[in-house]
């Protein structure tokens, strides 16, 4: 390491919220991972038990606690895995993105960016779950949603469920970190940040549509 990339401040997790620009400067400059993916992983664990917590389980699983009890550590275990996988494929998507566009940031650069913009999906998770519990929650519908708000079946429902505030937000600080960090052209990052956010609308009704007759 040159004393140039010694000399740049190190990229603050939590300095997302109030200041991401910043901190994508610093990405760029210094593109650290494993510190802040160790803070999001036990943050996304915590909020996806919380959120458990809230689930409505089946009377054969409620008759049998050993049952539920190992039904809330697999939910946990997911949670210790979603976010280096999130991380890892969205890093590569955008990697991809970024050779057709000519861009000389790196794979590095591009992973350190989405393992920041991560913590607004472990904050989304933590808020929801801490409120899951306290308000009677069904652990599947986000409170931070438009789904939370107005009643809906089917595909409708996949699209209120998706119109959720940390989301957005997230999709807001991808169009940023591609901008600042992929040295992509604000029009380009805007636009592919809105476009992946569109397909996950689009695959969210998908769902619903689909799970709607099945009663899932």
């Amino acid at each position: 390491m040159s004393e140039e990339i010694k000399n740049v401040e190190k990229p603050s997790l939590f300095g997302m919220i109030l200041n991401p620009t910043e901190q994508f400067e610093r990405i760029k400059e210094r593109p650290l991972i494993w510190g802040a993916m160790a803070i999001v992983t036990i943050l996304t664990m915590f909020g996806t038990w919380l959120m458990s917590l809230g689930i409505e389980m089946p009377e054969e699983v409620k008759d049998m606690p050993g049952l539920e009890a190992v039904t809330q550590i697999g939910m946990v275990i997911v949670g210790l895995f979603t976010p280096i996988l999130t991380v890892l494929i969205s890093s590569f998507i955008s990697w991809i993105i970024i050779k057709i566009a000519r861009s000389e940031a790196t794979f590095t650069q591009l992973f350190s960016m989405n393992t920041y913009i991560m913590l607004i999906s472990a904050l989304s998770l933590l808020f929801n779950g801490l409120l899951t519990p306290l308000l009677g929650g069904d652990g599947e519908i986000m409170f931070t949603s438009l789904g939370s708000l107005l009643s809906a079946e089917g595909a409708i429902a996949g699209l209120f469920d998706s119109l959720e505030v940390f989301t957005i937000w997230g999709v807001i600080l991808s169009a940023i970190g591609l901008h600042k960090v992929g040295e992509l052209s604000k029009g380009l990052a805007w636009t592919i940040s809105i476009g992946f956010f569109i397909i996950g609308i689009i695959l969210s009704m998908i769902g619903a549509a689909i799970s709607a007759p099945l009663g899932v």
